[in-house]
């Protein structure tokens, strides 16, 4: 099945600590827009502080929406609030991509049966062995669809 959609769980998926976007970040997002893939983001943070960081890094754009754990009164490894993305996105959750670079994230979507891309070079083995795909940087995600 093609890739429909994407979920991002934030910061650590997109941002580094200066709040700038991960290496060829850039560049993957563009080809996922490109390919008709569509995006959202999961955050903890609220909305009146990660919006403008979004708007600074140039990621606002990219994204359909986004679903505040707080606003939702769930927590960030409920597998309800990446249904409630696949649902508003309209896609197929076979064809939806989890990414993440929380453990406690990758393990209840995992769980839930979604697919799971971890993202980072830290993990330990095992964590790594539990996702779908690891990304140690968006720039190899990108060459391997290209």
């Amino acid at each position: 099945m093609r890739l429909q959609g994407a979920i991002f769980d934030v910061p650590d998926t997109l941002l580094d600590r200066e709040g700038r976007p991960l290496t060829g970040l850039m560049p993957f997002l563009s080809l996922l827009r490109m390919e008709g893939v569509l995006l959202y983001l999961v955050s903890e943070e609220e909305r009146r502080t990660l919006q403008p960081k979004l708007e600074a890094a140039g990621l606002a754009a990219y994204f359909r929406g986004v679903l505040y754990t707080g606003e939702q009164g769930r927590g960030i490894e409920d597998p309800e609030l990446y249904e409630k993305c696949v649902r508003r996105l309209g896609t197929a959750r076979p064809a939806t991509l989890v990414f993440t670079a929380r453990e406690k994230v990758l393990r209840c979507v995992r769980e839930a049966g979604f697919q799971v891309v971890l993202v980072g070079k830290e993990h330990p083995e095992e964590l790594r062995a539990l996702a779908d795909e690891v990304v140690d940087s968006y720039e190899d995600m990108t060459k391997k669809m290209c």
